[in-house]
């Protein structure tokens, strides 16, 4: 699987289903810009700093917790 595959079909979608799409779309880009990894073409070590980044929002964590952050990233780090 490609890494923007990734993000559309599983790391987009996890988030889409707790915060809905509005504030999932906002987490990504808000991590994106963060870690300067682009939307299309990225690297795998874009899309790592990129799965990590989100997990590490206080967002993410205060929905998630600790443990589901961390479950997510090695989740999505596993797909590539």
């Amino acid at each position: 699987m490609d890494f923007n595959e990734a993000v559309e079909q599983h790391v987009k979608s996890s988030l889409e289903s707790s915060f809905g799409k509005a504030l999932a779309m906002l987490i990504v880009a808000s991590a994106s810009n963060a870690v300067q990894a682009p939307m299309v073409g990225m690297s795998r070590a874009q899309y790592m700093s990129l799965c990590s980044a989100i997990c590490e929002d206080q967002r993410v964590v205060d929905m998630w917790g600790t443990s589901g952050a961390t479950d997510a990233l090695l989740k999505w780090q596993a797909l590539v």
